[in-house]
């Protein structure tokens, strides 16, 4: 069975048990052990790492299959995937330590929210990190970290942390993608030792494989536009099957007979369209740069643009969708509430706001980006 097939099977199975996801505020055990197991958690890995080295724009169609059915899954594969680029980026002997487990699994937040002294070829890491979707079930849990030398900043890493070193916080009390348990959580001058930390952002591949030419960054913020999609998609499915029969209060026809509504429902379809096909072709376009020799900057800017917009838009359609149902799209027996809970998180990731479109801008009225960023 291909990966995409296993990917749906699994995120329909999630779906079918969503109230139990949101109560445990996590993806259950025997989920995430599917995931783990069908190596969709490392799509991104080197084939050395038991990974697939899958295409980005496979990867995405991937995650926003799952996300039709089940955001917090789609959401925890979407980001502990994306951290197996790391075996791209780092020596063979690093990458195996993370990956040599055939159940590997790598989550957590990348940002330089700790701070690590250096101390000979080891950190001493003290830090409080939050967005820790899915690490109750990693094997190891990303930290990012500012690097001092005494009192001296000498630039950015991150470490991989064993699960007994960290300590979770209970803390995801949330309005959507509920089932991820992106908690916080911290260490107090905890020894990190050479071969589980690295500097970061990463630029220079160690690996030939054309993926790792695309941009971790970039792969990122990929991932998190796909489950938008996938959001969105599902809600204007969602939509249509309502319209067959609601009829509102006091006329005979059903939505789906109403000019006003098709004109609006054509509409949608149109954005969603769009929005899939601008983000699919900005992929493509890069994807297919590198593998015919060369990419350009404005190439890279370009998937930063896409998602950061993609993402925008598709919470747009799905709040369009809620709204057009009426009263039909509030009941936590339907999909459409969860829909329009799921995607106004989304939006609030880091890799998809506002700043990259100050980042795209950027790089387009040429001006000097360090390409790390990109």
């Amino acid at each position: 069975m291909s990966l995409l097939n296993q990917a749906i099977a699994i995120a329909k199975e999630a779906e079918l048990r969503k109230e139990e996801i949101e109560l445990l505020r996590n993806i259950p055990v025997d989920i995430a052990d599917k995931i783990q197991s069908a190596g969709l958690v490392k799509m991104w890995a080197t084939r050395e790492c038991g990974g697939t080295e899958t295409a980005v724009s496979e990867v995405s169609q991937i995650i926003s299959s799952m996300a039709e059915h089940n955001g917090s899954l789609a959401w925890v594969n979407a980001v502990t995937n994306c951290s197996s680029l790391i075996t791209g980026f780092v020596s063979e002997e690093m990458a195996s330590t993370l990956y040599k487990d055939p159940m590997a699994m790598i989550g957590g937040f990348a940002g330089p929210s700790g701070i690590a002294n250096v101390d000979g070829e080891s950190l001493i890491v003290s830090g409080n990190w939050s967005w820790g979707s899915g690490i109750t079930h990693c094997s190891h849990i990303v930290g990012g970290v500012l690097l001092k030398d005494g009192d001296r900043t000498i630039g950015t890493a991150v470490v991989f942390f064993e699960p007994t070193e960290i300590e979770r916080l209970d803390n995801w009390h949330v309005l959507g993608l509920k089932g991820t348990n992106s908690v916080d959580y911290k260490t107090d001058k905890t020894r990190i030792p050479k071969g589980r930390w690295t500097p970061f952002p990463v630029s220079q591949a160690t690996h030939e494989s054309p993926l790792y030419q695309f941009s971790f960054l970039g792969a990122l913020s990929v991932s998190v536009a796909s489950v938008s999609v996938g959001l969105a998609t599902r809600a204007v499915k969602e939509l249509q099957q309502i319209a067959q029969t609601k009829k509102p209060f006091g006329q005979g026809k059903p939505l789906s007979l109403r000019s006003n509504f098709q004109e609006h429902f054509g509409k949608l379809n149109a954005s969603m369209k769009a929005t899939t096909y601008y983000l699919d072709q900005s992929i493509k376009k890069l994807e297919h740069q590198i593998v015919n020799g060369g990419y350009n900057i404005q190439s890279k800017a370009d998937i930063r643009l896409a998602t950061a917009y993609c993402t925008e838009k598709a919470a747009e359609i799905v709040k369009e969708c809620y709204q057009l149902a009426g009263g039909s799209a509030i009941w936590q027996s339907g999909k459409l509430e969860e829909l329009m809970r799921d995607c106004h998180v989304v939006t609030q990731h880091g890799m998809v706001n506002n700043g990259n479109y100050r980042t795209g801008g950027a790089v387009h009225l040429g001006n000097d980006v360090p390409k790390v960023m990109l």
